[in-house]
This record gives C-alpha cells, sequence and structure tokens, in this order.
C-alpha cells in the first residue's frame, strides 16, 4: 500500500505520545478517571450477578502476574484485567468517555492495572498510557457517529454496542503502550483488534446481566491483540477503511475520506471530556432523573398527585431505555426510563440499593406511577442529549423543565467534592475507611508514585 493507513496513523500517534506531551488537564482527568472507575470496581467485587466474570477468571488461574480486585487472586493479566472490568461495569455507575466513545474507563483502567502490575509501571507510564487509549477510542467512536455510516448511525437500524465494538481498540493501544510496542507492532495490534470487536444492544429489551461483560470481551481481546503484535503476528493495515473492514462491517459503507481519519490529536484530549454518572442508571436517564429532582423542589407535590409523565430523549437513547417498564432483575431496572423516574417520585433517591433490591421491582407506590411515564422521542438541534420532562398533575397544572446537557459531562462537570463523596459512598461499604482515605490520596498523587504495585494491595479486602 502506497498510502499511510488509518491503523499507522493511529499507531504513530500512541507510539510516540511521552507523558510530557500531556496538558495538565489531561492529567487530572486521568487521575479523575481512575479514582471514578475504581470506586465502581471496588462494590462491584462483591455484587451478585458479577460473581461468575470473577469465578470465569479465578479458574483460568495462571502465572501470577496481575491481581483480582478485592478478592485478591492473581492471575494471567488479561484475566484479572478481565474481571475488574466488569466488577467496573456491575452497577451503571462508571462514565463515559468522550462523545461517542461508550464507557472508556472500564476498559482502559483494568488494562492499565493488570499490565501496570506486570511490568511494574509508573505512574507516568500509566497516566500516559489512559490518555493514549482514551484518544484511540474517542476518535474511533467519533468518527463513526456521522451520517455516511447508515448502519450505525440511524438509530432504528443500530443493534452493536459501542462498548465492545469500540472498547477492543481503547485495550489494545493502552495495552501496547504500556508493552513498548513498535509503530509496526501497534499498527497490527490494531488491526488484529479490528476483528474482534463486537456485543449486540438486546439486553436493553430482553434483560440479562451479560451486558457487564461487553467491556471486558473488549479489555481481554484488545490485549491479546497487542500481546500477539509483540509476538509477530500480523493484521490487514486497511483493517478500518477497508472494503471489508471495520467501517463497513459496523457502519455499513467504506468512509468517503479515509485519509482524514486519526490526523488530529490531543485539541483536547479526549480524556479531558468525559461525562461522569452519579445515577446508577443507563445514561440516557440521567437528565429526565435530573429534571425530575429539579420540578420536586421547586413545586410542592406528592407522587399521588401525578397523573401522566411525558419524558422526551434523543432517538438513539430512547431505544435504550424506552423498551422496558416493568424490571424483573437489575439490567432492566437500569434500562427503564419509566422505573428510574418513578423511584424519584416515589422514593426522593435514586440509590444504587433502589436498582438492586428485588423488592423494589415490585413495590405498589413505585409502579403505580410506572405505567404513567410516557418515553417519545424528541430533538433540538445543537444539543445531541436534550430531554424534556411534562408532569402533569391530577389537578391539572403541567410542571414542565428541560436540559441541553446531561450533568456530569464536560460543560457541566461535577465538582471534585462530588466524584469524592461518590468514591467513597460506593468504597467504604466493601473497605476500611482509613483504606479508602489512603487509595484516594495515592490515586490523586498518581503521577508521583514509582509502580502501580504500590496501588494494588489498597484495593484488596
Amino acid at each position: 500500500m502506497t498510502q499511510q493507513t488509518a491503523a499507522q496513523r493511529l499507531a504513530r500517534w500512541v507510539v510516540a505520545l511521552r507523558y510530557e506531551d500531556l496538558t495538565p488537564d489531561a492529567i487530572y482527568h486521568a487521575k479523575r478517571c481512575v479514582l471514578d472507575t475504581l470506586g465502581v470496581q471496588l462494590r462491584g467485587a462483591t455484587l451478585p450477578w458479577v460473581q461468575p466474570a470473577y469465578l470465569y477468571a479465578r479458574s483460568i488461574g495462571g502465572n501470577d502476574v496481575a491481581t483480582i480486585s478485592y478478592h485478591g487472586e492473581r492471575v494471567h493479566a488479561p484475566y484479572a484485567a478481565y474481571a475488574n472490568s466488569v466488577f467496573s461495569y456491575s452497577c451503571e455507575l462508571q462514565h463515559h468517555g468522550s462523545p461517542g466513545s461508550a464507557h472508556v474507563g472500564v476498559i482502559v483502567v483494568p488494562v492499565v492495572q493488570a499490565l501496570g502490575e506486570q511490568l511494574g509501571a509508573s505512574g507516568k507510564d500509566i497516566i500516559t498510557a489512559m490518555a493514549a487509549a482514551y484518544e484511540a477510542q474517542g476518535l474511533l467512536g467519533d468518527a463513526i457517529y456521522t451520517a455516511e455510516f447508515p448502519r450505525h448511525y440511524r438509530a432504528k437500524e443500530r443493534h452493536f454496542h459501542l462498548q465492545g465494538m469500540v472498547g477492543v481498540f481503547g485495550a489494545a493501544a493502552a495495552a501496547g503502550k504500556l508493552l513498548g510496542l513498535t509503530e509496526e507492532q501497534q499498527t497490527h495490534a490494531f488491526a488484529i483488534a479490528a476483528n474482534l470487536a463486537s456485543g449486540l444492544l438486546e439486553y436493553d429489551s430482553a434483560g440479562g446481566e451479560e451486558k457487564r461483560t461487553h467491556g471486558a470481551m473488549g479489555v481481554r481481546s484488545g490485549m491479546q491483540a497487542a500481546m500477539q503484535a509483540r509476538l509477530g503476528l500480523t493484521g490487514p493495515l486497511s483493517a478500518f477503511e477497508g472494503r471489508h473492514g471495520f467501517f463497513a462491517a459496523f457502519g455499513g459503507a467504506q468512509p468517503s475520506r479515509p485519509e482524514t481519519l486519526f490526523t488530529e490529536f490531543g485539541n483536547p484530549y479526549c480524556i479531558t471530556r468525559c461525562r461522569y454518572r452519579i445515577y446508577p442508571a443507563i445514561g440516557t436517564s440521567h437528565s429526565p432523573i435530573a429534571i425530575v429532582s429539579n420540578l420536586m423542589k421547586e413545586h410542592a407535590f406528592h407522587y399521588r398527585d401525578v397523573e401522566h409523565v411525558r419524558v422526551g430523549v434523543y432517538e438513539r437513547g430512547l431505544l435504550h431505555v424506552g423498551s422496558v417498564k416493568r424490571p424483573h432483575d437489575v439490567i432492566s431496572a437500569q434500562a427503564s426510563l419509566a422505573y428510574s423516574l418513578a423511584v424519584r417520585l416515589a422514593k426522593g433517591a435514586n440509590t444504587l440499593e433502589m436498582y438492586i433490591d428485588p423488592a423494589m421491582w415490585s413495590d405498589s407506590e413505585i409502579l403505580s406511577i410506572v405505567d404513567r411515564v410516557e418515553p417519545y422521542a424528541v430533538t433540538k438541534p445543537d444539543f445531541p442529549r436534550y430531554s424534556k420532562v411534562e408532569i402533569t398533575l391530577k389537578n391539572g397544572k403541567v410542571l414542565a423543565g428541560e436540559l441541553d446537557y446531561t450533568p456530569g459531562e464536560e460543560d457541566v462537570p461535577f465538582s471534585d467534592e462530588i466524584m469524592a463523596d461518590k468514591f467513597r459512598t460506593l468504597t467504604q461499604v466493601v473497605l476500611p475507611r482509613e483504606r479508602v482515605e489512603a487509595i484516594m490520596q495515592m490515586v490523586n498523587s498518581l503521577e508521583s508514585i514509582k509502580s502501580m504495585t504500590e496501588l494494588v494491595p489498597l484495593l484488596q479486602k
């Protein structure tokens, strides 16, 4: 091939990136991403519906180089990362990456944990690998969210879950960076990874906890792609833009201008554009929950006064959270917009316990509202995550609110205090208070630690 391919351009940038190239903002957000992911991971390690993933990783065993969080077993790095990824994706409190990139933290952080421990990588190495991985996955997600890719862009035709679909490339970038791959090897790591992209969205209609493994599939496959490329395995250099490549397979078309793919990096770094969560529900529900919360604060009304609730969300999000009303397992509760709003109206909060307790799924107060919630698709130019809520009371009064942005995203970020409170709330259930504070202190000075092995012992029960 005479022209450099997209995989080659992406690999060249990943291999060349150095800690000294990063902005202070990128370093700050890398540490925020680690802390956010570890908080969910540690709480998730104790939740019953993800124990099969832990038992699976433990049964694989291996060469005792990387640790499964909380439980403490040491196994092959890809399988420690697999279990830790499932834990991190266990309860819908994980952050999103930059627009289009899915939940990058549940993929990248377990990779740098496992390989960082195996290789004794420094905090600066970890931060650099994270920035490279968030960039690779972020730019790829952004590229496929364009109108020229009809199968992916048109919500009614989309069945693939971005988590496994693009996550494999974030894992390949993080692993390749820590393994010190050459430019040629990293190119092949991306090419191999393209063959391993996967994940279906049927869980948001029919439930099933396998959704928690979608990030882990990308983690294990991306790490193995990098490891095999290091040993000499090769892949097609046109894996992204080729006639049978990633964009044709998942986007439904070849890119019209493949030469423009992966030519702009770090402006700003994708890792600085994450969207964080404080509600344990699928992301589309977060703005409507916030709107309802605001209306409850502004107006004195009781949930029994509610006659009808109309909720407008973007079409792709509606497909994610509009199918289920009465949940039958944890994931269907978290994928139900109607349930999330009913919980807020009836109980005044949206805590993790309200989604994981089976008694809540049949609570009469919640169910009295669930069937009154009517989700529909709405659009607002220039605001892709625009949401609006109209609550009609039995006396005929209509309470209305809207949000252009989702709370916690780059334009309306959560404070450090809110993020610290989230971490403490999750981890103090499973670890002593002094340990929780020690983890926070070490992560907040991550660039100063000499080896990831300093942090790993703090993450065990």
